[in-house]
């Protein structure tokens, strides 16, 4: 559980070890397409030039006919050179040529050819060569990145947690730059059918100088993520940002606690285990189900149901079936939350789940792990069994089995780590969720359910400044505005929007479940959670000055300019009627 405690690390850590400023590089040594085109083409050009050369000094010493006895001078040599050894024409001027000149003039195209034969084959040969194409994918790679112009994420990973958390940054509108060792996951970067072309580059995230090209060193880099499946790279990457760019948020995987304490030491902001994660949410649905339940639902996908409590599950035997740190982190879980555990490993055999309360099938093979659940519903059809899911294309099955909990570590990861850049006030009131106590959690619960619905609420971010609620900072300027009221229905005032008020940031400082009869003030940051429609409502009221008044008075006014100050002129009152109480939400629809 120790890992649930909002980001912080185990013991006091410096924000940065920096001593001493070093500008981020940005560029590696000899991959300078142009250069790497002039070291190889040196002797082919070398070749080219000379034949151009003898072929036009020896062009002018050539004797002319007899009606034209001057020789050539130096220029019309160089002209007639020119045409005839790039093979696009011929043509004897100023004057016909001697037998001599061409004699010589034949002897030039046969040595041009030659020469540009040699030359042009030098270049294909450069061109097929993996170097030179990965030295112009890389200043092309280059920029790209240069090019942005908008707030990015730095993503060192594209493996499943690396995918997972791109689809979600571009389903936000958010761009991001990838970086992975493996150059198919790059190609596959390119075909997973993203609405924008976003930078990728086959290149190892340990190295700085490519996490300064892929944008550490850009000024609209925001974050960066280290979701590769060695914890050796993501180390590598929290220090090269804690050194060079200690102001941007970096977010980081790992599996080993060892790993885990050096990435504090070097200021990660936060340090997802996700076998751990599970371990500790699993150890919370049995000793704090009400805040389990609204964690698990408010960070599940759109239009996902509540889950339904566990019941009798902290009295009897737990049977972990997995291999490796999965096993090793969820039973050390358990056993601290103080249960009966047994861990297997999955090469022993069908394990024995006839006097189980719950059963974890854990292994690192989809197929082994869909076997023993499988088996172990067949032998106690009422265990509680958990499945882990390694891979995607195992969704299906697993969906079909339905599993009493299926855990999926980059699911797991990669909507923490979306949570924590894009809607960190989002992410702070689920952190309060699993700090609170259980009785908080439940009373919270029941009342989101009553206004939103039972199912996962759609979130959305209220800055109350003049650019983004300009009629609502007009009317805080001469009146007050409650919580109460913003959640009104504009049409008809006695309904409620179907709006929960889950965090109001004022001053730095952040309310959680802020009260009905909250007074706002301009500069405030709201965090509501609804229905999308609803939601879209209050996003419509902020900007219309009449909507505002109307839903904290009561009052219905002209939308337009010219009869407002025909209202305000002929004697309507200045200050606000009363307020009536918040009317419940709607049940309807």
């Amino acid at each position: 559980m120790q890992l649930l405690g909002r980001g912080k690390p185990a013991r006091p850590r410096p924000d940065s070890l920096r001593r001493y400023r070093v500008d981020v590089p940005a560029e590696l040594p000899t991959t300078d397409a142009v250069f790497m085109v002039l070291r190889r083409m040196r002797a082919p050009l070398v070749v080219l030039v000379s034949v151009f050369a003898i072929m036009t000094f020896g062009l002018s010493t050539m004797p002319g006919t007899e009606e034209n006895p001057d020789r050539l001078t130096v220029f019309d040599s160089f002209y007639v050179i020119s045409y005839t050894g790039l093979t696009i024409g011929y043509g004897e001027v100023p004057h016909e040529f001697s037998y001599a000149q061409r004699l010589w003039v034949t002897l030039t195209i046969y040595a041009a050819v030659v020469a540009w034969s040699y030359s042009i084959g030098a270049l294909l040969s450069l061109s097929q060569e993996q170097t030179f194409r990965q030295a112009l994918r890389l200043q092309r790679f280059g920029r790209k990145v240069r090019s942005i112009q908008t707030p990015f994420v730095l993503i060192v990973g594209y493996g499943q947690a690396g995918e997972a958390v791109c689809r979600a940054l571009e389903d936000q509108g958010r761009d991001f730059v990838v970086l992975d060792e493996n150059p198919d996951r790059i190609q596959q970067l390119a075909l997973d059918g993203y609405s924008s072309d976003h930078p990728g580059f086959a290149a190892s995230g340990r190295d700085p100088r490519m996490l300064g090209i892929a944008g550490l060193a850009h000024d609209h880099c925001e974050a960066v993520l280290a979701l590769t499946d060695s914890d050796e790279t993501n180390l590598s990457v929290v220090m090269s940002v804690n050194l060079l760019r200690p102001e941007l948020m970096v977010i980081a995987r790992c599996s080993d606690r060892e790993h885990a304490q050096q990435m504090h030491d070097f200021a990660a902001d936060v340090i997802i285990n996700p076998f751990d994660r599970y371990g500790a949410y699993l150890v919370m649905a049995l000793r704090r189900p009400a805040g389990f339940r609204l964690a698990s639902w408010l960070m599940s996908k759109r239009g996902s149901v509540l889950p339904h409590r566990l019941h009798h599950l902290t009295e009897g035997q737990w049977v972990v079936c997995a291999d490796g740190t999965f096993g090793f982190e969820v039973t050390r879980d358990l056993e601290s939350a103080g249960l009966d555990v047994i861990l297997l490993d999955p090469a022993d055999g069908r394990p024995d789940v006839s006097d189980a309360v719950g059963f974890i099938a854990g292994a690192e093979s989809d197929i082994v792990n869909m076997a023993n659940a499988a088996h172990a519903r067949i032998e106690n059809d009422q265990l509680f069994i958990a499945v882990r899911q390694n891979s995607a294309t195992n969704a299906a099955p697993l969906q079909a089995f339905d599993a009493d909990s299926v855990f999926i570590p980059t699911e797991l990861l990669a909507r923490e780590a979306v949570a924590r850049i894009t809607s960190p006030n989002y992410w702070s009131f689920i952190d309060h969720v699993l700090h609170e106590d259980d009785e908080w959690d439940r009373r919270v619960m029941d009342e989101i359910v009553a206004v939103v619905g039972d199912e996962t609420p759609i979130s959305t971010r209220l800055d109350l400044d003049f650019t983004n609620a300009p009629a609502v900072v007009r009317w805080l300027t001469e009146h007050e505005l409650t919580l109460g009221d913003l959640v009104r229905d504009p049409d008809e005032r006695d309904v409620r929007l179907a709006v929960y008020p889950a965090v109001l940031v004022r001053a730095g400082r952040r309310i959680f479940t802020p009260g009905m009869e909250q007074t706002l003030k301009e500069g405030d940051t709201l965090l509501l959670l609804g229905r999308e429609v609803d939601l879209a409502v209050i996003r419509s009221t902020i900007f219309h000055d009449a909507a505002v008044e109307y839903v904290a008075t009561g009052r219905e006014v002209a939308t337009s300019w010219v009869m407002r100050r025909v209202q305000k002129l002929a004697g309507r009152p200045k200050d606000p009627a009363p307020r009536a109480p918040v009317p419940p939400p709607d049940d309807e629809g």
